[in-house]
């Protein structure tokens, strides 16, 4: 029998990141500085983190941290967000798969009263949906890269915008097919920055903010490799300011900004990347890694002889 470890670290405002209550923890959250355990349970999914609250799939139902936002109350949502077939961007919209088609809302009340924003049937095979702050990216069955967003931040829609091709509705990404090591098989945005994972552990990013810097050296609208000591990528996930690596051999990168300790290390760092001092212990396999908007996330599991 196995068991299954959540530890996180970074911004704790609203006690997002507890899901225990104990004497310990009943006075003023605080924000916490390194990987800690957090919960623990036979079963335990990739969490879902807004800015005040933390949403996580158990063996018990899902399990909240935090102070919920009204969108939570619709169970539908949250079972689609968990499975990353909808998607919060930072401005607010909504977008949701439906097995049909994406459609898309302006904002967490208009999602409540059915107003649809659009509708694209052209998106079908959808299995997985992210967002960043101002827009969208899709992940198709078979591969396929479709972005679409406000128009303005051209760098992260990566691809050619024409009066055929509207920046507001999607389209593929030409530059994310046919890549040396296989296609896409994840995606990770949050900001203003986007990643895609190749099935062959290949690690890309794109994305930026006009006239402001980037937490990454040398990002643009093209895809472009991401290297960390030649290692192969097992995982991704990308906060607000910062982003969280997994490596295929168990090692644990972040890079980005550490104001709320989300970065899993005790100072800030001129490194694009840095290896968190963190070990899942004996028995102990880290499986994925996942960010919030200022904290980040690590899964273990563990061997029952171990625990």
């Amino acid at each position: 029998m196995k068991s299954m470890e959540l530890y996180a670290t970074g911004n704790n405002a609203w006690s997002q990141l507890t899901f225990e209550k104990t004497e310990d923890n009943l006075e003023e959250p605080i924000d916490l500085n390194s990987f800690q355990l957090v919960l623990k349970d036979p079963v335990l999914e990739r969490p879902y983190a807004s800015l005040a609250c933390t949403l996580v799939n158990t063996s018990n139902g899902v399990r909240t941290a935090g102070f919920p936002e009204d969108w939570m109350h619709s169970q539908s949502l949250k079972d689609q967000i968990l499975a990353s077939l909808a998607a919060i961007a930072g401005n607010g919209a909504i977008a949701v798969y439906d097995g049909e088609a994406v459609k898309q809302y302006q904002s967490g009340l208009h999602f409540q009263q059915g107003k649809t924003q659009s509708v694209f049937t052209s998106l079908r095979d959808v299995s997985q949906l992210v967002a960043y702050e101002t827009g969208f990216a899709a992940l198709s069955t078979t591969g396929q890269v479709w972005t679409w967003g406000d128009g303005r931040y051209e760098a992260c829609i990566s691809r050619e915008v024409s009066d055929t091709s509207p920046a507001d509705e999607p389209a593929t990404v030409p530059e994310l097919e046919d890549l040396p090591t296989g296609k896409v098989k994840k995606l990770a945005a949050a900001g203003y920055l986007l990643m895609a994972l190749t099935e062959g552990s290949d690690l890309y990013v794109w994305g930026g903010h006009p006239g402001l810097p980037g937490f990454l050296d040398d990002i643009s609208a093209s895809p472009s490799p991401v290297v960390i000591e030649d290692h192969d990528i097992a995982d991704c996930a990308i906060g607000q300011s910062h982003a969280v690596v997994l490596t295929m051999s168990g090692g644990v990168y972040t890079a980005g900004t550490n104001a709320n300790g989300q970065l899993g290390i005790a100072t800030e760092t001129d490194s694009p990347w840095v290896r968190v001092p963190f070990s899942p212990g004996p028995g102990g396999a880290i499986t994925s890694v996942a960010c919030g908007l200022r904290n980040s996330f690590v899964i273990v599991q563990k061997d029952s002889h171990h625990m």
